[in-house]
């Protein structure tokens, strides 16, 4: 008895089976294509999680399949004949690509293609503000899409139809025999599946420009390679504070030529679209051209202004702007070349400093943009001015600040127009008892630029 029923439920099992294998067996295979723009990676997680949720009776097929097939095609499947290539070795279904390009808002496009011929099946577009979850494409993916990805499992089963619809416009015809009433169930039982409604999307086939627009267009929001050069007009103020006894000589630049050079660069941009993409490095730099200073015996000395710094940046996109912190080290020298006997008391200054900084960026328009920073530099020497033969003990700190005005040319390139304010305040730390004691000096530089930048 026992043994009976043992072969009665695996009958069962079997039999219970088949409606699962067949409904596995007609699951739409869809293979989505990684989104073009920054934001790329993100949209395509949204797509594989909506459409492969269960019960909705399609298979996503594994980005990695799907990118070391698409690898393959040069230029990538931009054409019905590349797509069709495309969807043969995958074994899928529907294609679906996508782009999200955007700073305030993101404009998101979405295409599904027949897997068959490679051709527009529908095309949907979303405005919507930066979020990387997408909700409200995740929200109205299905909506949208639906029936456009179910077309090809319909298609793929037109036969039950087909063998159906021939009796169906025969008893037309012949309304008036008194046999209607044997005839009126099967239309009634063919018309619910017939995909003719259904069909009318896929049939509607846009002509391909926009794809090449699609194709064509590139994010230039939150670049990877950002370069600044500029010519610059330079300023020098230098003053001794608190001075007891003696003249102590300042130092008066009232104009200098200069050049500066800024770069930024984010190298994890190439490889990850998540916040560590944000993480860079930048160095910039300036030195003034053809400086010569001049003493009160009116002899002349070549003379030496240069800044170098450098260090790690990460910017954080908003919503309206783009806020930066820094943290750098570097040097900033002023040396005149006097004589060993020369009688001036003039110490040069080559000041060593960490530097934190805070910059906001702020896209006003298209083309128009305006730039701001402010930093604080911990000086940790200064040269010849901290050595014992000056002010050994001298500390000191700076305050910086920036603010500019962008115009952008192109989408790469384009002018920038600004000045920075630098002003160190120096303590000597001296003994008050000291008949030549001094307390202090501020050294001020203020410098207007007009440059051109490249973004990449």
């Amino acid at each position: 008895m026992s043994r009976a029923a043992g072969w009665l439920l695996l009958v069962v099992a079997l039999v219970l089976s088949r409606p699962a294998e067949a409904a596995q067996a007609q699951k739409v295979r869809v293979a989505v294509v990684r989104p073009e723009g920054r934001q790329g990676e993100a949209l395509r997680k949204v797509l594989v999680q909506e459409l492969g949720k269960k019960g909705r009776g399609r298979e996503v097929l594994p980005a990695r399949t799907v990118d070391a097939q698409v690898r393959r095609i040069r230029g990538g499947p931009k054409t019905d004949d590349q797509r069709q290539a495309l969807a043969g070795k995958l074994g899928a279904d529907t294609l679906v690509t996508a782009s999200v390009k955007g700073t305030k808002r993101w404009d998101v496009e979405i295409r599904v293609y027949s897997g068959k011929d490679g051709s527009l099946l529908t095309e949907e577009r979303w405005s919507v503000r930066p979020n990387r979850a997408f909700p409200e494409v995740r929200r109205e993916l299905e909506n949208r899409l639906g029936t456009a990805l179910r077309a090809p499992r319909e298609r793929s089963t037109p036969t039950p139809p087909a063998a159906v619809t021939p009796p169906a416009p025969a008893p037309e015809p012949e309304a008036t025999p008194p046999t209607p009433i044997a005839e009126a169930p099967r239309p009634a039982v063919v018309k619910p599946p017939a995909p003719t409604p259904k069909k009318e999307p896929a049939r509607v086939e846009p002509e391909p420009e926009p794809e090449a627009k699609v194709a064509g267009a590139r994010s230039m929001d939150a670049p990877i390679l950002k370069v600044l050069l500029s010519g610059q007009g330079l300023f020098r103020r230098f003053n001794f504070s608190d001075v007891r006894s003696g003249p102590r000589p300042d130092y008066s630049l009232d104009h200098a030529a200069a050049a500066s050079l800024a770069v930024d660069y984010f190298p994890l941009a190439h490889f990850t679209d998540g916040m560590a993409r944000n993480l860079g490095l930048a160095v910039r730099g300036s030195r003034a051209l053809g400086l010569s200073t001049q003493t009160p015996d009116g002899e002349e000395y070549g003379t030496t202004a240069q800044l170098l710094e450098g260090g790690l940046r990460f910017r954080l996109p908003l919503q309206w702007l783009e806020v930066s912190v820094g943290a750098l080290y570097g040097t900033h020298t002023f040396a005149v070349e006097l004589p060993a006997d020369s009688d001036l008391a003039l110490p040069d200054v080559d000041y060593r400093f960490a530097h934190v900084e805070l910059g906001l960026y702020k896209a006003l328009t298209e083309r128009w943009a305006i730039a701001a920073r402010v930093g604080y530099q911990h000086v940790l020497s200064s040269g010849e001015l901290s050595s014992d033969t000056y002010f050994p003990e001298l500390s000191g700190s700076a305050l910086d600040g920036e603010l500019a005005v962008e115009f952008a040319l192109t989408r790469m390139l384009g002018l920038r127009l600004g000045g920075d304010l630098r002003r160190y305040s120096l303590t000597t730390n001296a003994d008050e008892a000291s008949p030549s004691f001094v307390g202090g000096a501020q050294d001020t530089y203020f410098s207007g630029q007009l440059g051109v930048f490249l973004r990449l």
